[in-house]
């Protein structure tokens, strides 16, 4: 009886250790990236450098605080007053800009995408890309191609920034129905505004207007 016993007692925990060590490990629980240098800051992480950083954690910057990271073979770069939440993607990551302004760079074979404002900004390719994205407010995005060519996606329509451009880039909504007692519909549109060097500060002139309308809401 006693061996008896001891037998079903070795098997029990023997069926329960294979499933235990076929199961392959969280994806969330797998590093995204790390810290590289950082300054006053909140985030849900040790801040100090080689700290690591996971799937979907929120990175912010206090008003004089800096951080960069390194996310994959990509960089990171968040500037003052900045929010963003991080999430892993093949062959680089995804991050949301929720305010403030980031410098986004990938290596070649390599890639990220930015989303702010419902824009998604990526580099056209998989060469050498640096991008930078400030979030002005929920109509406006300011964007900067260092390097290499990025595109941005918004309602269906795709604008290239080439190397070396920028665009301020306007989200407006106009309603199409007059006034009344059944609900209006809005349309949206895109505007870019190329920002060009003056010899005397900044001058901004209208590069492109692109007109995205929206499916109408009944």
């Amino acid at each position: 009886m006693l061996i008896k016993t001891l037998l079903l007692a070795v098997l029990s925990f023997t069926l329960l250790e294979i499933p235990a060590t076929g199961v392959p490990a969280n994806p969330a629980s797998i590093p995204l990236g790390s810290v590289l240098d950082a300054e006053r800051l909140h985030l849900g992480v040790d801040t100090s450098g080689g700290a690591t950083i996971y799937d979907g954690d929120r990175l912010e910057t206090q008003e004089d605080g800096i951080l960069l990271v390194r996310l994959g073979k990509s960089q990171m770069d968040l500037q003052p007053s900045t929010t963003v939440e991080v999430h892993r993607a093949p062959r680089g990551y995804v991050a949301t800009l929720f305010r403030g302004t980031v410098i986004a760079s990938s290596p070649e074979g390599q890639t990220f995408e930015l989303l702010a404002n419902g824009a998604r900004i990526r580099p056209v390719s998989t060469q050498e890309t640096v991008a930078q994205v400030t979030w002005v407010n929920s109509n406006e995005l300011r964007l900067t191609s260092k390097l290499g060519s990025i595109q941005v996606l918004y309602e269906g329509h795709i604008k290239t920034i080439d190397a070396g451009s920028s665009v301020r880039m306007e989200i407006q909504t106009e309603a199409s129905d007059p006034p009344g007692p059944t609900p209006q519909r809005s349309h949206k549109g895109v505007k870019y505004f190329l920002i060009v060097a003056a010899p005397v500060g900044t001058a901004i002139g209208i590069w492109r207007a692109l007109e995205s309308p929206s499916c109408p809401q009944p």
